[in-house]
């Protein structure tokens, strides 16, 4: 912790805004690096003469600015200059080196499907989906997509669907849809990292909620809204990422009462939805006029085919069109054609019942190998609780000095969430279940070994 003394003299405005602009300033010069813990809320109160609550309020607004971050028991430091969400990238295996870093489909033999589909198109009016369209998609073409999903249990209408650049996508249409642009968002505790980039990028408050075994705590969401304004609340109440977490109905159907009880509008991510062989209601099913629901194709059949479904309420209809063609005009007609071959053919179901038997295999090896690791039927990922000693950061570092790529809990902390000592393994990258089994060996022999001794705080 540094001893950092700032003159608020020569600033001009409130209090905490003076504290935030010479945090700035010290910054900018260099006086305050990189990773450098600031004082604790109290230490500068007394150091200024200020109040705790003022130091409170700056050390909350230069978090909103980017300039700080925070974490309950780990306390206030200066953003370092790689940013957890900024290293959410693609990584590549090679010969050696294991990556059970991130969710992407098992790979599999998908050009054999594709290719006649390409081939049907080259052959029709072709010159029909190289043009501009409707922001929305054609209406035959969504409703398509509507009676396939009636087929899956979603309840839906035509009217109340849009198509999307995938569920990442679907994610910042909605907060601009919303108009949540630096509004509080509310979520799990530990989030999609797409979702916490998307939301600072538009000066959203995220503010983590606990978990148990199956997702958001519906007391810890009711107390969030008695204590703070909030107009949306994003998770992902099937297969969550990361814990796996599948909410039961009765929690789904308490959140959604809380949910009316408070007016607040929710961001249902079923991105992983189809993946397991049974499943519960949506909750758009259980409350259709707030619930927007989000749909890809990426995860359950082709990650370069980038195309996915919004199902918004019916007051918000307008404004998701008009955040579409503000941010993409609209999706690409002949992707979307693409996915409605996919869909009417009836070629995704044997793609999503093959990726299941596979992770059903890799599950196996994971419980062998990894038995205190938690894996829901279906899922990419499991969540790799970590014993003492071991911190997340730390044992990433010792799995990467083993070539193998793991995820640290601190990528989905959202807020000042403090996020628990464990790790996300992806059982869906690796090209094949023998280089699975090598990458959990090596992890399990990690854990084996001699712990470490100085942990980081």
């Amino acid at each position: 912790m540094t001893i950092w003394t700032p003159h608020l003299d020569s600033f001009e405005g409130p209090l905490y805004l003076k504290l935030v602009k010479a945090i700035e300033r010290a910054i900018h010069d260099g006086t305050l690096a990189p990773e450098t813990r600031l004082p604790t809320h109290r230490a500068l109160a007394d150091q200024l003469g200020v109040t705790v609550g003022t130091v409170t309020r700056a050390y909350s607004e230069a978090e909103r600015r980017g300039l700080l971050a925070a974490r309950v028991g780990h306390g206030t430091w200066v953003r370092g200059l790689v940013d957890p969400v900024n290293e959410w990238v693609i990584r590549n295996e090679d010969n050696q080196r294991i990556e059970l870093w991130q969710n992407l489909p098992i790979p599999l033999d998908r050009a054999a499907i594709i290719k006649p589909m390409l081939l049907e198109l080259a052959q029709g009016d072709l010159n029909a989906l190289l043009g501009y369209d409707k922001e929305a998609g054609r209406p035959a073409q969504r409703q398509l997509f509507v009676d396939w999903l009636t087929t899956l249990g979603v309840q839906c209408r035509e009217d109340h669907l849009l198509f999307s650049h995938g569920a990442q996508h679907g994610i910042m249409l909605a907060l601009l849809a919303t108009g949540c642009v630096g509004e509080t968002i509310l979520c799990e505790g530990l989030s999609y990292p797409g979702m916490l980039g998307n939301a600072r990028q538009l000066k959203n408050q995220v503010v983590g909620l606990p978990l148990d075994e199956e997702g958001l705590i519906p007391a810890a969401l009711d107390a969030a809204c008695r204590q703070r304004r909030a107009k949306l609340l994003y998770l992902t109440p099937t297969l969550q990422n990361p814990t796996t977490a599948v909410m039961s109905l009765a929690r789904r159907e308490a959140i959604v009462a809380i949910a009316r009880r408070h007016d607040l509008l929710i961001v249902e991510d079923d991105v992983n939805g189809l993946l397991p062989e049974t499943s519960l209601p949506p909750m758009v099913n259980l409350a259709p006029e707030r619930v927007i629901y989000l749909g890809s194709l990426a995860k359950i059949a082709c990650g370069g085919l980038r195309v996915g479904f919004v199902l918004t309420p019916p007051p918000l209809r307008n404004a998701f069109a008009q955040a579409m063609r503000l941010s993409s005009w609209m999706v690409s007609p002949l992707l979307i054609e693409l996915a409605c071959k996919l869909v009417s053919q009836h070629q995704i179901m044997p793609l999503i019942e093959q990726q299941r038997r596979i992770l059903a295999r890799r599950g196996e090896l994971l419980h062998h190998l990894l038995p205190g690791a938690r894996w829901h039927p279906g899922s990419m990922h499991a969540w790799l609780p970590l014993p003492e000693p071991w911190r997340s950061q730390e044992f990433v570092e010792a799995a990467n000095a083993l070539d193998v790529g793991v995820a640290s809990g601190e990528h989905f902390a959202a807020g000042q969430f403090a996020a628990p000592q464990g790790v996300r393994l992806s059982l869906s990258q690796p090209a094949t279940d023998a280089r699975v089994a090598e990458g959990l060996e090596r992890l399990a022999s990690l854990l084996r070994g001699t712990p470490p001794t100085n942990p980081l705080l």
